[in-house]
């Protein structure tokens, strides 16, 4: 039986698992995973009438939601895009394709910073530079409302992104454009600067998720004669606009560690740490000023 024959008839909803199961190329375990999902985020359907109501029909609209979503799943596309959400940190933020899809790694980038500025009792001013969806700036502002937050990012439509994820969340930051390709000039002064740039090599390509396709590119990738180029630009803002004993955090790529060691020699820095994100890889690095 074919999708499209499927759209003409009532069904339970578990017929539509079924389906689930036979036409995606998945464990039927990761196929009630995503069906279950897609049941409860798109069409408001407690996935445990699955167990306990299986002859339940479905209505019409959710039955086309949940036979109209194979098609992407089956293309690898991500499911936090389908349902606009993705939790970092205890928070839903709204995703869709305008901006990277929030990763754990950079959740402990976020818990480095909070565990730095536990016990600070004065406001600090913070920028969080390529926001993306905002989901570290945010979090910091959640998690510690001493913090004083900008989001920025070169991405119009990123930004509307964290402004939504804002209004979602409740959260006073300000919201400003900024494109690390552009001229610096002293603008506002920080203590902190947070950022996770675009820092793979376009050679990581292969290595990468199917559906890390669906992400903005430029949020993914650096030059590929330059794959530290943000960086430099990172550091060359915060000589700027950063306070004396202000401090850089940074998600990196561990590809390029020893590079990015001579860089911070380029530029006399060397109150460095470095520390491993729960895979093991070098990837998060504290830079004191």
């Amino acid at each position: 039986m074919s999708c499209m024959v499927d759209k003409k008839y009532k069904m339970t909803i578990i017929e539509l698992r079924n389906i689930y199961r036979k036409k995606l190329n998945l464990s039927h375990n990761e196929c009630d995973f995503i069906y279950k999902i897609i049941l409860e985020e798109l069409c408001s359907i407690d996935p445990i009438k699955i167990a306990l109501d299986p002859h339940c029909i479905i209505n019409q609209d959710s039955k086309k939601i949940i036979l109209d979503s194979l098609d992407p799943i089956s293309k690898n596309y991500p499911i936090d895009y389908l349902i606009n959400k993705k939790n970092f940190y205890g928070y839903d933020f709204y995703v869709n394709e305008d901006v990277l899809i929030p990763r754990p790694e950079t959740e402990e980038l976020v818990q480095w910073v909070l565990e730095d500025n536990i016990n600070i009792n004065k406001s600090k001013k913070l920028i969080d530079l390529c926001s993306g969806s905002g989901c570290i700036g945010i979090t910091i502002y959640k998690e510690n409302k001493n913090m004083d937050v900008t989001l920025s990012d070169v991405s119009e439509k990123a930004l509307e992104i964290c402004n939504k994820n804002k209004i979602k969340l409740a959260s006073n930051v300000k919201t400003i454009k900024l494109d690390l390709n552009s001229k610096f000039l002293p603008q506002n002064k920080y203590d902190i600067i947070v950022s996770n740039p675009p820092y793979l090599s376009p050679n990581e390509a292969n290595e990468i998720g199917k559906n890390v396709k669906y992400e903005p590119e430029t949020a993914l990738f650096a030059p590929s004669n330059d794959p530290l180029h943000y960086y430099k630009r990172i550091i060359e803002f915060a000589l700027i606009n950063l306070n004396k004993k202000g401090q850089i955090y940074l998600e990196i790529n561990p590809v390029f560690i020893k590079d990015f060691n001579q860089l911070l020699s380029d530029f006399n820095l060397n109150d460095v740490n470095f520390r491993d994100d729960f895979r093991g890889k070098k990837r998060l690095v504290k830079v004191s000023f």
